[in-house]
């Protein structure tokens, strides 16, 4: 879904183009989207490897 293009997207009948909505809109969906990905990324996030001792 492009949000801030022309408006025109693939399955997104009757939906108002990005920049028909009120800017309080706005502000609240860049936030929402920003928290979502940044908890997505803190849950797929990869730790570092743990060091295996060899010398038994």
């Amino acid at each position: 879904m492009d949000l801030f293009g022309s408006g025109l997207s693939n399955g997104a009948i009757g939906a108002p183009a990005w920049l028909e909505l009120p800017a309080e809109a706005r502000e609240a969906l860049t936030g929402l989207m920003t928290q979502l990905i940044l908890d997505h990324a803190a849950r797929t996030a990869t730790l570092p490897a743990k060091e295996v001792d060899h010398d038994l």
